[in-house]
């Protein structure tokens, strides 16, 4: 799914906590939909913002409806644009990028008494996800 150009149509807080509002958004393709943002990046009605839409993959994160404070949220705000609605901003955003290959230089360091004995360990702290990812870098 791609990064839609919508327009704000309505702003309000969120009752149960003040660091979030609730938006609708809206675009001729898109209708309206419901948005819980942070105060990272807010906007007024009127003005057009970026929308990841469901299934939009961004990095570290797939956008999924979900509930946020019992408020249905469905999608996420970019950022503000200039740009006509409904325009496909996916590349701009560099979203929905195709999976590629990639090399990973790991670190894992462990406190053993003989190399022998850090093997172990080191296989322990990986199911941990106790390492450190050095480069990385397209394969």
């Amino acid at each position: 799914m791609p990064v839609r150009a919508m327009q704000v149509v309505s702003k309000t807080a969120h009752e149960k906590t003040d660091q979030l509002f609730i938006y609708t958004f809206e675009s001729p393709e898109q209708g309206q939909r419901t948005i819980v943002a942070n105060l990272t990046n807010t906007y007024e009605v009127g003005e057009t913002a970026a929308i990841a839409l469901e299934g939009t993959w961004l990095p570290g994160v797939q956008i999924k409806p979900r509930p946020v404070f019992g408020v249905p949220s469905s999608g996420m705000a970019l950022g503000k644009v200039d740009a006509a609605l409904d325009a496909d901003l996916t590349a701009q955003f560099g979203a929905d990028a195709e999976p590629r290959s990639f090399e990973v230089d790991v670190t894992v360091k462990v406190e053993a008494r003989y190399p022998e004995d850090a093997a172990g360990l080191i296989k322990k702290a990986v199911k941990q996800d106790a390492f450190t990812v050095g480069a990385t870098r397209e394969a």
